[in-house]
């Protein structure tokens, strides 16, 4: 094993690019083949979505949601060095904590995106919204629409969310919606795909665009939307690009047999 001094690594992308390039990952290509296995994804979408995360997180542009930087301490061998992994640890715990700093413990020029819940002064906002009763949406037509005023949001569906979504075997819904700062875009749906849960009960797929009120900026937006579709009976909990949601599926009320 190559000897390395860890504490001086004050910042987790360098310690983390570091550690790549020991364990012959130079490029992201492997690494990325590596990760879309443990994430059980297999299109060539998944894998280039990988390859830019990479690519973001080894820069610190990004932070990789907890799951995933689970998966790439595994891939490179931390837990075999406990010196390495109190350092891992330290140092992801304080990007998570907006205190990332250099080698010299000074602070960063410019704090990294979280890929997760973050705070108002965080660029991607994956906000978990306000309850289904509060989410009212009138005056559409005057919202500017991620620095687009001309768009026309009257022709958008809205995203209300509810912490229990109910469907049947076939049908669909948009649960969710992200959208790139409260002055940026919607984000791109290659970008939020590697960060999806695995269902048990349906799919995700791109909902395209739609409306929805980010609390953090206080006002209603355009987002990338998220859609479930229902795909078999049952009942599961899952943390979908940071908000819960408890899904609950029913059989479809159409017999096959019989038909509609």
């Amino acid at each position: 094993m190559i000897s390395e001094e860890w504490d001086r690594f004050g910042n987790w992308h360098r310690l983390f690019d570091r550690l790549c390039r020991l364990r012959g990952y130079s490029e992201n290509a492997q690494l990325a083949s590596a990760l879309c296995r443990e994430l059980s994804r297999s299109s060539e979408r998944d894998f280039q979505a990988a390859e830019k995360n990479l690519r973001n997180w080894r820069r610190g542009r990004r932070i990789p949601l907890r799951r995933n930087a689970a998966i790439l301490a595994r891939l490179l061998d931390v837990e075999a060095d406990p010196a390495l992994k109190r350092r891992w640890d330290r140092t992801y715990r304080a990007l998570q904590d907006g205190e990332a700093g250099d080698a010299l413990g000074s602070p960063s020029p410019k704090a990294p995106v979280a890929d997760r819940i973050a705070p108002p002064q965080r660029t991607l906002l994956l906000w978990a919204a306000l309850p289904a009763g509060l989410l009212a949406v009138t005056g559409l037509q005057g919202l500017a629409a991620s620095g687009d005023a001309s768009m026309d949001t009257a022709t958008l569906p809205t995203v209300a969310y509810n912490a229990r979504a109910f469907l049947s075997v076939g049908t669909e819904k948009l649960i969710h919606g992200v959208a790139e700062g409260c002055d940026g875009p919607p984000s791109d749906w290659a970008d939020m795909a590697a960060y999806l849960s695995e269902s048990a009960t349906g799919a995700f797929s791109d909902g395209g665009l739609a409306t929805k009120m980010m609390n953090g900026c206080g006002k209603e937006m355009v987002v990338r939307a998220v859609k479930f579709i229902a795909i078999r009976p049952g009942v599961e909990e899952l943390e979908v690009l940071g908000a819960y949601f408890k899904i609950e599926v029913t059989p479809s009320s159409i017999d096959p047999g019989r038909g509609p």
